[in-house]
């Protein structure tokens, strides 16, 4: 049932969307149009795709800029934490509608969400306002034949069949913590349930929300499990930097401080606002 509640997700959510964008950004890394554009609008446009098409689309683009030189190596793991979010019409259709029921104020949560990782995209680019790549990358010309397009195409697949194949694994591995339990005859099914979550967001959401506690609780949780990205996100973020030096601890601090920030806003304008 876990594996097949995965794939029906993946069909149903993730494929439609992210299909199309993930052949058009192949398309767009191998006809070279961006090498003369600034790094810093390059990496701010790796932000925006990456919060409007989700997971892992603001990693797969910063590791392939990286490769091309397109932006320094030294910023891939800010970058990539920055960038990876669940995508607008997920976050909102998915998790606030269909699983919390929440049909208003959904500014509040975006804001939760986006806000800290806004910040520090701001922060980024402040910095980096003046600089340059150190390694200047030789003019090679616009091109586009269909070899490149076939490529972009099988590529697109590629990318979308190892998500598929990371959702329907860790949505078994989520549901191990609470079997445990429930054999252990453990006093504690809560706190195994919320640590199964934890392993795979897209199915971990699902499983928040069928818990008995306060809604305000699931909701915080929510935030918490889409702002991280779980360990599933992880496992996918450095199979996609592999043999590049990514250092995943930076990643995961990144990311949890994120994630602290997110419900901390959260908890905040929930009291203020409603």
């Amino acid at each position: 049932m876990c594996a097949k509640a995965g794939i029906m997700l993946w069909f149903n959510q993730i494929f439609p969307l992210l299909f199309i964008f993930t052949i058009l950004s192949n398309l767009i890394i191998s006809t070279n149009v961006l090498q003369n554009i600034p790094q810093k609008h390059i990496m701010l446009f790796t932000y925006i795709i990456g919060i409007i098409f989700g997971f892992p689309i603001g990693a797969k683009l910063t590791a392939d800029f990286c490769s091309k030189g397109y932006i320094d190596k030294n910023h891939r793991e800010i970058l990539s934490a920055l960038a990876n979010h669940f995508s607008l019409p997920f976050i909102i259709t998915y998790a606030l509608s269909e699983q919390l029921n929440i049909c208003s104020h959904y500014s509040i949560y975006l804001v939760s969400l986006y806000l800290p990782s806004a910040i520090g995209m701001i922060a980024m680019l402040s910095i980096n306002k003046n600089r340059s790549l150190t390694q200047k990358i030789p003019a090679q010309g616009f091109k586009l034949n269909m070899q490149i397009v076939d490529a972009g195409i099988m590529k697109g697949f590629e990318t979308l069949i190892k998500l598929c194949g990371y959702i329907v694994l860790f949505s078994i591995v989520s549901r191990i913590p609470q079997t445990i339990a429930q054999k252990a005859d453990c006093s504690m099914p809560l706190s195994a349930d919320i640590i199964g979550a934890f392993f795979e967001t897209t199915n971990g959401i699902g499983i928040v929300c069928g818990l008995c506690i306060p809604r305000t609780l699931s909701i915080v949780l929510c935030i918490a499990l889409l702002s991280f990205g779980g360990v599933s996100c992880m496992v996918q973020t450095k199979s996609i930097f592999r043999d590049t030096g990514f250092r995943l601890y930076r990643y995961i601090l990144l990311k949890a401080a994120m994630s602290i920030l997110s419900c901390l806003l959260c908890i905040i304008l929930f009291r203020i606002l409603i």
